[in-house]
């Protein structure tokens, strides 16, 4: 089994939410230190991804400054970590799954085979949550070879990789719509029952 490391992706500007997610509160912890937590059993180490000028989120955890210029998305957050972390694969989970278990990650984990490069979750209606996913090293190359390019979009990758799904009938008898719950505009902001 390939060493595995554990990438929270806290850098994001949140601008449909109006605001930066990581540093959230839900039950007494910020959002990003959540995730690590929760990661941090499954994997080797835990990474979190911040943008260059804030502070760390989770700052019991090591934190990687996503690479200049700012504002290129998770696609290229995650090129940084491969450069980051030897012949590790990562276990990548956005901070704005506020409902993702520990339990569900380590199966998501479980269901990787050597050919994968990307084992991710789908939701009921079939949505990709590329997000929360394992990334594989085998797909570093061709990741890094379209941040080189400029191509910054995480879906227009899954073409070219591949990608096994996991969807409902994977997890039976999880309820996949709450741990797949993603944060995203001002009004999910009730979900978290504290105030931001």
């Amino acid at each position: 089994m390939s060493q595995r490391v554990g990438l929270v992706l806290a850098g994001g500007r949140g601008e449909r939410l109006g605001r930066t997610k990581g540093d959230l509160r839900f039950e007494g912890k910020t959002l990003a230190d959540r995730a690590a937590t929760l990661l941090w059993p499954i994997c080797g180490s835990v990474l979190v991804s911040i943008s260059e000028g804030t502070e760390n989120p989770a700052g019991g955890y090591p934190c990687l400054v996503d690479p200049a210029p700012a504002g290129r998305g998770p696609l290229a957050a995650i090129d940084a970590a491969f450069d980051a972390t030897g012949d590790a694969d990562l276990l990548v989970l956005a901070c704005d799954y506020p409902f993702m278990t520990q339990a569900l990650m380590r199966r998501l984990a479980s269901h990787a085979m050597g050919e994968d490069d990307v084992v991710m979750m789908t939701d009921f209606t079939g949505r990709d949550h590329p997000l929360v996913a394992l990334w594989c090293r085998g797909s570093a190359p061709m990741l890094n070879e379209a941040v080189t390019a400029g191509r910054f979009k995480v879906r227009g990758m899954l073409p070219d990789l591949s990608v096994r799904r996991l969807g409902p009938s994977d997890f039976p008898g999880i309820d996949l719509d709450r741990a797949l719950f993603n944060l995203n505009r001002p009004e999910d902001l009730t979900v978290l029952g504290e105030p931001g």
